[in-house]
């Protein structure tokens, strides 16, 4: 009898050190931290919503940047953007130019214009 309580005790501990041996590996292998240096690689410098469902990304990726379009079906790369050689220098278009013949239509359009 005591021989039979020696084996079942050492296949036990022996089964228990195999189970907590592959818990050690699964959680190194699965969980693994990322690495210092790569932890803001990837980054949402800014986002902006346009619907309720549809939301435009400027993401950093290392040193390049990129603007992305996103929706609940699929995401689209728009752009890649320099940010040395990208300005966005643009003058405001006025819209009351053009109107001469409908008076109520350019009171609106002053409107418009100043904000």
């Amino acid at each position: 009898m005591n021989q039979y309580l020696i084996h079942f005790a050492t296949y036990t501990f022996a089964m228990i050190g195999f189970i907590v041996m592959a818990l050690f590996i699964y959680k190194k292998a699965v969980y693994t931290p990322v690495n210092s240096k790569n932890k803001d690689f990837l980054k949402v410098e800014t986002s902006m919503k346009l619907s309720a469902s549809k939301t435009v990304y400027v993401i950093k990726a290392g040193e390049e940047k990129f603007l992305i379009a996103g929706d609940s079906t699929n995401t689209t790369m728009l752009a890649k953007l320099n940010s040395k050689a990208t300005t966005f220098d643009y003058e405001k278009p006025t819209i009351t130019e053009n109107i001469q013949e409908i008076p109520y239509m350019k009171k609106i359009a002053q409107r418009i214009n100043r904000g």
